[in-house]
């Protein structure tokens, strides 16, 4: 089975010459924490994810602490006590942010023939939404979890139906063959 059988059609686009606050709202309307962008000409240009997202809402004094400062203090920053205003204050300036600025461009994609496999195991290693992309740049689609159980679930419906056809046909012809015997 290859990607091209599974992706799910990119019936949207989000380009990177958006404001981030398209995006999120296209985010929250849709439920998608994770979404592939493209520039105007339809080549990839990268993923947007409400995860990445998230750093530019925290105090700008948690993204410019260094490397030095242990990992479980930084998972508790409640002596920052900030106000609503000062949370809405970062995420308005978020919003007027272009997509281009915030883009992951760190993720990796597949071709539309590559084994579905090599995608399976990228959604495994922590990249929810594997994008299919040709040889020319140009995003295709995007294969995920949901897309994968989807396409399953229609190929086991079309091969469950095609079954029954054949079954049906089967017995109509025999019913047929029995009705010339019985009358010749």
């Amino acid at each position: 089975m290859d990607c091209k059988s599974v992706m799910a059609p990119m019936k949207v686009s989000l380009y990177a010459d958006q404001t981030v606050g398209d995006v999120m709202d296209f985010m929250v309307e849709k439920h998608m924490g994770l979404v592939p962008v493209i520039h105007r000409d339809g080549a990839y240009a990268g993923m947007i994810s409400g995860d990445h997202l998230m750093k530019y809402l925290l105090p700008r004094v948690l993204s410019t602490v260094g490397t030095g400062v242990r990992r479980a203090s930084m998972q508790t920053a409640s002596y920052l006590d900030e106000s609503a205003i000062e949370i809405q204050e970062r995420l308005e300036d978020l919003r007027r942010r272009t997509v281009g600025e915030v883009l992951e461009t760190e993720g990796k994609t597949v071709a539309p023939d590559a084994p579905l496999i090599n995608a399976l195991m990228m959604i495994k290693g922590k990249q929810y939404v594997v994008p299919v992309v040709d040889d020319a740049g140009k995003l295709l689609g995007a294969v995920s979890f949901f897309s994968v159980l989807y396409a399953l679930r229609e190929e086991y419906d079309r091969e469950t139906a095609e079954r029954q056809k054949t079954a049906e046909r089967a017995k109509r012809e025999h019913k047929g063959e029995e009705h010339m015997e019985r009358n010749p």
